[in-house]
């Protein structure tokens, strides 16, 4: 009669990402953080886009109202014969207008500021709505330069970054110096690429066990019916 086979499996048999997927589930700390613990967005330094791209806006909004003032004080001078003193109350409010939108674009210009973190970037402006944008790298997916023609002239560039499944920008930053914005570009792709390859690893690590390998309890149950069927078969024989 054959010897039963020994029940008891060696601890380093185990495979390896086990052995791995233990140590790294040991390593994480579930320890809730209290509020005053945690990181705000104001706490993290922010920089401001190019001091040119502010001068670039007010030529392009003022140039814009005065050749919409022009037109229109022309066609209702000529076109539509309107008198004099209608006219003369008409311009000055569109003059407001038109001031009042300068100033709205150009305060709106100053509020945009963004920042490099370590593992994501932010972005905050508005003026009346103001809005805060976390794109974390892992979601990044596409980055793209644009230039205008204006923006030419003043050597600046728009940085777009896309995510995962966003048809549309999700972070759209204007006014970047030209070398600048490409730099910036390479290290977003490099973070990108990083946070891709870690996540796939961490994935790999803690993927569930049942999937991976079988479990020492199930090794030992396969082993004892082995046995038990090798001495059912010897008694027979």
């Amino acid at each position: 009669m054959s010897e039963p086979v020994n029940s008891k499996v060696e601890a380093s048999e185990q495979p390896v990402h086990h052995l791995e997927a233990e140590s790294y589930a040991c390593n994480i700390d579930h320890e809730p953080l209290s509020p005053a613990q945690w990181q705000g967005f104001d706490q993290t330094p922010l920089t401001l886009v190019e001091g040119r791209y502010y001068t670039q806006v007010l030529i392009e909004t003022s140039v814009a109202a005065l050749l919409f003032i022009t037109l229109l004080t022309s066609f209702l001078i000529i076109g539509a014969e309107m008198p004099m003193h209608i006219i003369a109350i008409i311009v000055p409010g569109l003059v407001l207008i038109a001031a009042t939108i300068i100033w709205l674009r150009v305060s709106h210009v100053k509020s945009i500021a963004y920042g490099v973190c370590e593992h994501e970037l932010l972005m905050q402006k508005g003026i009346i709505w103001f809005k805060r944008i976390s794109l974390p790298y892992t979601r990044l997916q596409h980055i793209s330069l644009s230039q205008g023609p204006i923006e030419r002239k003043f050597n600046l560039r728009t940085l777009k970054c896309f995510s995962a499944g966003s048809g549309s920008a999700e972070i759209e930053l204007p006014g970047l110096e030209s070398k600048a914005a490409e730099k910036l570009r390479q290290h977003l792709l490099t973070m990108a690429s990083k946070a891709s390859q870690k996540g796939i690893e961490e994935t790999e690590i803690t993927a569930p066990l049942s999937q991976t390998a079988p479990s020492l309890e199930e090794l030992a149950t396969d082993t004892r019916v082995d046995s038990d069927n090798q001495v059912e078969n010897d008694a027979k024989r």
